[in-house]
């Protein structure tokens, strides 16, 4: 401690300083077996005249873990870049180069090989040194002229001054400094490089795994082996001197079939093989025990049947259910008869592979093939959706939302020729009543004229439902325009009080309400004349009569109680009552309350329309159950009656209409030719496996 109070450290680093020629920061690095350290020096020279002067230093304790000496050597090398790193950071002096001297010649020697082939810690070390500094920077210097030396010993020597003015080489130029010749990479100590073993086992090629899993066809997967076995045959043929082949023959094809067989049996059947290869019985509790297996000559399990005296029998081979390579031969057969003739495929493989629970396994071989899934994939219509406000919209005027379609064509008498001639029938959708018009062409202005017809004698509809017809469509696009049409008294009215809606193309039981009764007119029209041709007057004679007759039809129950009132009718509420009669008004009733009798049969009609009609009608007669919605991106196939399945338009969904439970009810398909607005009942996904 009296040494310290002696010590004298000039606070000045060098008078030459501000005019120096040449600023060099020198590092010195040590460690021992209790420290390691590092001692930074400062060397400005100008002319001939050349100061070193001490800049800062700093030293650690080993850790108390053992590390050999190299260690803590490479550990001071570390602080040594760190604390001049620190040291040139300060803006105050202009260093122009760096020097780092170390007495550990294997410190050196590691700087010049590559840190990978290190083990972590001297990896890491050596990787942070080589960032911060070059190893061109790096010298020897002898241990008696290093200072850090003497931070790591503990020493009785009182003379401290190589510590403060740092060696005396330092003051000669750089001609004279210490040299050392003797770092050769090959007396490197290897104790801390990586040392990589090959270990190799050698195992009979039926032990080997294979990795058949990653095959899909079994063709593939017997000729890949095969194109090993040629390359191994290929390998001897230079090693024995003798002719190479020049491709796969049917023999390397045999070998790799036998040799995916066996693999397949060894992986499922290692019990029952050792048990054939020793001449003893296989057990009891075994799947083989009742099939008189026995080992033929290449090494494969082989099944006897009572049949072997058959000419030209062969045994058959035994394969395990659960194995991919079975399930490949299976499919394999599946394809060879074009995803047909099932029982056929499994007649086949009977007839050359004993395999337990073949149909089952034959079921999922069509269930994972993506030909049969597309094949057999059918649209799945969603849960039947709940009726819509027009067809339950009571205590309204008949007519309110009606449904349009036409039929035809008939054909009527015109002079000495015949003309076609279409119905348009318009159905109310809440009372179920029809009202037939006469259209002479499909064309637009012979659609709306039918319908201003209509209008005249029903009036004008709140709501009008249809498919997706030419003429209904240009029809839309007038009244969208609200295009002025002039009535029989010169008034002006217009269309744009009505709304249009269509049903998504290729849906006809969206429009079941009107579509079956199209049907029941045409039933009763050919019943009236089926074979007499109509003429205008008697065609329209005719459809009056029909539109009466399924007016008149019961929507209810009809009773055969002579109490019960009768079955309710389209009628009822169109004219008074099923059959139009009406009795007269005696003289008893005041004819200034027949409003309010008339309001009275109203309401009572719409009240048993709750009450006996809309149970009929709210029952679903199928689709029951909610299907997964359709996504955008799904790949489907859209299903056309008018084609042959094959010819199905296939597509990618790329935009749904959700209904407010969820389900998806039309969804618009990419396909080749555009993008189609089709029904999901009409939509097949396929399962491409997503």
């Amino acid at each position: 401690m009296p040494l310290i109070t002696a010590a004298e450290i000039p606070r000045c680093y060098s008078l030459l300083l501000k005019d120096a020629e040449d600023v060099q920061l020198h590092t010195f690095v040590d460690a021992g077996e209790s420290a390691y350290a590092a001692v930074c020096y400062l060397r400005v020279s100008k002319g001939n005249d050349v100061t070193v002067s001490l800049v800062a230093g700093k030293s650690k304790v080993a850790p108390l873990k053992p590390l050999s000496i190299p260690r803590l050597e490479l550990q001071a090398a570390v602080i040594g870049v760190r604390l001049a790193n620190m040291v040139s950071n300060t803006q105050r002096i202009n260093i122009m180069s760096k020097y780092w001297w170390t007495d550990s010649k294997t410190v050196l020697r590691w700087m010049r090989m590559d840190p990978k082939n290190f083990h972590q810690f001297v990896m890491h070390r050596i990787g942070e040194i080589l960032e911060a500094s070059n190893v061109s920077q790096w010298r020897w210097v002898p241990s008696r002229n290093n200072p850090a030396d003497l931070a790591t010993k503990t020493t009785t020597r009182q003379c401290y001054q190589l510590w403060f003015t740092g060696p005396n080489f330092l003051r000669s130029s750089a001609e004279v400094w210490p040299q050392c010749e003797e770092l050769s990479l090959e007396e490197c100590d290897d104790s801390e490089i990586k040392h990589y073993v090959l270990h190799m086992k050698k195992e009979h090629m039926n032990n080997l795994m294979l990795n058949v899993e990653h095959f899909s066809s079994w063709k593939r997967l017997y000729r890949a082996v095969a194109t090993f076995l040629f390359y191994v045959d290929r390998l001897r043929s230079v090693v024995l001197a003798r002719q190479r082949k020049t491709s796969i023959d049917f023999d390397m094809i045999q070998k790799a079939q036998c040799l995916l067989i066996r693999y397949a049996q060894s992986i499922e059947y290692c019990e029952e093989i050792r048990c054939l290869k020793r001449g003893k019985n296989i057990d009891n509790s075994s799947k083989l025990f009742t099939l008189n297996v026995y080992l033929d000559t290449d090494g494969i399990i082989r099944c006897k049947s009572r049949v072997e005296h058959l000419n030209n029998h062969e045994d058959i081979i035994v394969m395990p259910n659960s194995h991919h390579v079975t399930f490949l031969i299976v499919r394999w057969a599946h394809e060879n008869f074009h995803h047909l003739m099932h029982e056929s495929v499994i007649n086949q493989i009977r007839g050359t592979y004993f395999i337990n629970r073949l149909r089952v396994l034959y079921k999922r071989v069509r269930a994972e093939c993506q030909k049969c899934k597309n094949h057999s994939s059918i649209p799945q219509p969603p849960q039947m959706a709940a009726l819509p406000a027009a067809r339950i919209a009571a205590f309204e005027r008949p007519f309110m939302y009606v449904g349009i379609d036409y039929f035809g064509p008939l054909l009527v008498i015109v002079g000495r020729r015949r003309e076609k001639r279409w119905g348009v029938l318009f159905t109310c959708l809440t009372l179920r009543a029809i009202h037939i018009e006469v259209a002479h062409s499909l064309n637009t202005s012979s659609c709306i004229m039918a319908i201003r017809n209509f209008i005249s004698r029903r009036g004008y509809p709140r709501e009008i439902f249809s498919d997706n017809g030419t003429n209904f469509k240009a029809s839309e696009k007038i009244i969208s325009e609200s295009l002025k049409i002039i009535d029989l008294n010169g008034i002006a009215s217009s269309f744009d009080r009505v709304k249009w809606r269509f049903n998504p193309p290729s849906a006809p039981h969206m429009g079941g309400a009107w579509e079956r009764l199209v049907r029941s007119v045409k039933t009763v029209l050919y019943e009236i004349l089926p074979s007499k041709s109509f003429s205008d007057e008697s065609l329209r004679s005719a459809l009056n009569e029909v539109e009466f007759i399924q007016n008149a039809r019961p929507l209810t129950f009809v009773s055969l109680e002579n109490g019960d009132d009768e079955a309710l009718t389209p009628n009822h509420l169109l004219i008074g009552s099923s059959d139009g009669y009406k009795p007269i008004c005696s003289d008893t009733v005041n004819l200034r309350q027949r409003w309010q009798l008339t309001q009275q049969f109203a309401d009572r009609f719409w009240h048993r329309w709750v009450k006996e009609y809309i149970p009929v009608i709210s029952r679903r007669t199928k689709w029951f159950t909610k299907q997964r919605p359709v996504r955008i991106g799904d790949v489907v196939v859209i299903a056309d009656q008018d084609l042959p399945r094959n010819c199905w338009p296939k597509g990618r969904i790329v935009d749904v209409v959700k209904a407010k439970d969820g389900q998806v009810r039309s969804a618009r398909v990419e396909t080749k030719s555009g993008i189609l607005h089709r029904p999901i009942a009409k939509v097949a996904v396929f399962d491409v496996g997503t």
